[in-house]
Formats: C-alpha cells, sequence, structure tokens
C-alpha cells in the first residue's frame, strides 16, 4: 500500500472533517490525527464527548482530509475506542499537542480512537477520479 501521496496531504490539511452517523442523520466535526505508516489513524477525545457515545453505537466513519492546494483525502472505517494505555502514551508522544488536553496515558477522561480503514483514495484539485490506495 503507497501512502506517499495520502501522507502529503493529510499532513498540509492538518485537520480532517470526521463523520459518524446518528439515526441515518451524518455528524460532521473537525479533527486532528495522526496517520500511521499502516494507513490506521490515531486521535483522542474525552470520555464526556458526544462522539464517544455516537461511535459506541455505530463504529462505521467517514474522513475527508483537505490540504492548501485543494487535494483531498477519503477514508472510510471502522473506529475503536478501547485503546488502553500503551496506545494512549504512544498517541501523546507521536501528538504532543495532546498533553494540553490530557496529562498523561492514565487519564481517565482520556478516550483513544483509532480508525481501521476499509478504504483509502485521493485525488487532486478539480474534478476527476479518485486515485484506490485500498
Amino acid at each position: 500500500m503507497n501512502l506517499d501521496r495520502v501522507r502529503e496531504i493529510v499532513g498540509d490539511a492538518g485537520f480532517g472533517m470526521m463523520a459518524t452517523s446518528v439515526d441515518g442523520q451524518p455528524q460532521v466535526r473537525a479533527m486532528a490525527f495522526v496517520l500511521l505508516e499502516d494507513g490506521r489513524l490515531w486521535s483522542s477525545t474525552v470520555n464526556i464527548s458526544g462522539k464517544v457515545a455516537e461511535l459506541k453505537k455505530n463504529s462505521k466513519v467517514g474522513i475527508c482530509f483537505l490540504d492548501s492546494r485543494k487535494s483531498e483525502v477519503r477514508i472510510d472505517g471502522m473506529a475503536d475506542i478501547t485503546g488502553g494505555p500503551d496506545k494512549k502514551k504512544k498517541l501523546l508522544e507521536l501528538n504532543p499537542y495532546i498533553k494540553k488536553h490530557f496529562p498523561d496515558e492514565n487519564d481517565p477522561k482520556f478516550v483513544h480512537i483509532e480508525i481501521v480503514p476499509t478504504r483509502i483514495r485521493w485525488k487532486n484539485a478539480g474534478f476527476g477520479e479518485y486515485t484506490e490506495v485500498i
């Protein structure tokens, strides 16, 4: 799986817009993600966030990243919010900004979000077809 172009777009975008679904109604919010070597995405949230309840009901998500050149990455996947202290500690290392919200991996409010992609595709700005990665 060649993720080079995906990495460029995600890195430039900074944030992705993640959509969940509640009773058939899309719910979209901006989130910061870390893109791992294998295409999985990691992020965090607080345990009282509405997205935690949404992901418990329906773990299917869609995420769209748009970079400064208007190239985009779309990722469909399944969210796992069961990550324990080891994954939380690694996420704190990969994205030190999270320490503003959670002092360490043992904070009971810290929820680790892992997106396991079922489809990844990207395209350059303008009209055109997506390049399928997986």
